[in-house]
């Protein structure tokens, strides 16, 4: 999951596609009113909270359904439900957060969300305000946590990393190479083989099996897959 609005899409999206409205909200306070057979019996609030209606009266189970929707959209999104580091190894801040980790005034924090699960943060400290945390970034991924930190902190040349685009730009590009490449050598073209799995491997989307040649399919408008087949 790349932000929370990635989220706020296809959780309010499934709520109209279960039954529930989600309307705008009546209150500052929250992001959308959540209706049920033309009663507002729910909020969803700024904070990511599901909170019931206190005016309404509606059956547990409709909220239960509502926060089982959530948490299940939470999860298809992709969130860190793993706890992505040792107890004894991090140090304890104020409000739930965990530093994982510091390297040149750069932190790696973490602090678990009911919702989306293990919530982690970049963040540089203000050195001249009693060490403000500063030029914050969260992430719902560990994998992208542990990249930015380590491109922020210093720890990696960030000139020499690539982004998810700028992988995907690669590996159409070498895909159409191997494709249409009539010059390289049997040896440059197992090397831009083994380009495009690395970069499958790091963005498993963009892999996709080959399908089996149907060469019945091919030739049986010509009459000739029965014949094939014998």
């Amino acid at each position: 999951m790349k932000s929370k609005v990635e989220f706020y899409n296809a959780f309010f999206k499934t709520l109209n596609e279960k039954g529930f409205t989600v309307e705008e909200p009546s209150s500052p306070d929250y992001l959308v009113d959540i209706r049920h057979r033309g009663k507002i019996i729910a909020f969803y609030t700024k904070g990511d909270v599901i909170m019931k209606n206190p005016f309404e009266e509606a059956q547990d189970k409709l909220l239960e359904r509502i926060e089982q929707l959530a948490l299940a959209t939470a999860d298809v999104c992709g969130i860190c439900a793993d706890q992505p580091y040792e107890e004894e190894k991090v140090q304890k801040l104020a409000n739930g957060v965990v530093k994982i980790n510091e390297h040149d005034n750069v932190i790696l924090a973490c602090k678990h969300h009911p919702l989306f699960g293990y919530v982690l943060s970049t963040y540089r400290q203000d050195t001249e305000h009693n060490n403000m945390p500063i030029q914050r970034q969260y992430f719902y991924s560990k994998e992208e946590a542990f990249e930015s930190f380590a491109a922020r902190s210093g720890l990696v040349d960030e000139k020499k990393l690539f982004t998810e685009s700028e992988l995907k730009i690669l590996h159409s590009s070498l895909v159409s190479m191997r494709l249409e490449d009539q010059e390289s050598s049997p040896e440059q073209l197992e090397a831009i083989g083994t380009l495009i799995e690395k970069i499958e491997e790091v963005v498993p989307e963009l892999h996709k099996p080959e399908r089996p040649f149907a060469i019945n399919h091919l030739f049986g408008s010509w009459g000739l897959g029965q014949m094939l087949e014998r």
